[in-house]
């Protein structure tokens, strides 16, 4: 039995992990997680919408003789699983807290037999039959088991309900966040001018705002850079990390979105105002590129 246990390996979202290996792929790319983590992962996903303990976690993942702050190290591996998963404790999708008990995998999990030409043990000595092929038993995969948990009976290919093509969704998220670092570098460059159109445009004392320019600039160039390192890199977390970012990017981006004014007597009032409408959407248009690169973690946003 334990030898067939080695031979599967479990999908779920748009994961999959060879419990033989223990290696963890998103859509077919290898994530990089360290051993313990990856152990913790196998234990919990193969146990799916089960409570797995944390005393069971650290018979499992620890010897006897081995002296370490159990504590510790195992929240430090449910916070690397949950960074290689993109998961967010708050909402989970993958791993759920259970305080003071432990942790419960809460996605769909699919058990896959990596040697189909394997047959399924038998609890008896007659030979199973082979299954009949019907309209309720449509599965394409004759040695393949879906568990779905009770508490997520959720359309489970809801992550798969994309708008544009993920190659295509980084592209243009990746323009926007050079677009906007050539904004916050031309408004550090042209500061002066800057300041003049505060006063004489938009009669705004420039001695308050200018300050505050100058500083959301800067935060900007430090923000556009992550994201546009994260997302090129494809970093598994950077989704849930947008999510979390979500609220100042907003808030910087609708400052920024009224820069535009600024040029309002070379451009004209009305396209000076389309380009403010224009520039306060890009946030919202941007969560939705995200949501399309990283369709798991944003599903439930």
């Amino acid at each position: 039995m334990a030898e067939q246990d080695e031979s599967l390996k479990l999908r779920f979202a748009s994961f999959e992990l060879d419990l033989r290996v223990r290696e963890l792929r998103q859509d077919g790319r290898l994530i990089k997680l360290q051993d313990q983590p990856a152990k913790l992962l196998a234990l919990l996903a193969a146990r799916p919408g089960e409570l797995v303990t944390r005393e069971e976690i650290e018979k499992s993942l620890w010897s006897d003789d081995e002296f370490v702050e159990f504590e510790h190290s195992i929240n430090t591996a449910v916070k690397k699983i949950r960074e290689a998963l993109g998961d967010d404790p708050e909402k989970p999708r993958f791993v759920e807290t259970l305080p003071r008990k432990g942790y419960r995998f809460i996605a769909p999990v699919e058990r896959l037999n990596s040697h189909p030409h394997l047959q399924p043990v038998a609890s008896s000595p007659d030979p199973p039959s082979q299954p009949v092929p019907s309209a309720e038993n449509n599965n394409p995969l004759p040695y393949a088991e879906i568990v779905i948990p009770p508490r997520e009976l959720e359309s489970t290919s809801a992550h798969h309900h994309t708008i544009i093509p993920r190659a295509t969704a980084r592209f243009f998220f990746l323009l926007i966040q050079i677009g906007y670092l050539v904004l916050y570098i031309s408004a550090l460059y042209y500061s002066d001018d800057m300041e003049r159109a505060f006063d004489r445009i938009l009669m705004i004392p420039s001695g308050i705002f200018m300050p505050v320019a100058i500083v959301a600039a800067m935060c900007g160039i430090a923000l556009r850079f992550y994201l546009l390192s994260s997302v090129a890199l494809d970093h598994p977390a950077a989704g849930y990390n947008f999510r979390k970012l979500f609220i100042p990017l907003f808030l910087l981006d609708l400052f920024w979105a009224l820069s535009p004014l600024l040029l309002a007597r070379l451009m004209g009032i009305g396209l000076a105002l389309g380009c403010v409408a224009a520039l306060a959407y890009l946030p919202f248009s941007q969560r939705t590129l995200v949501l399309n690169i990283y369709p798991a973690t944003l599903a439930k946003a």
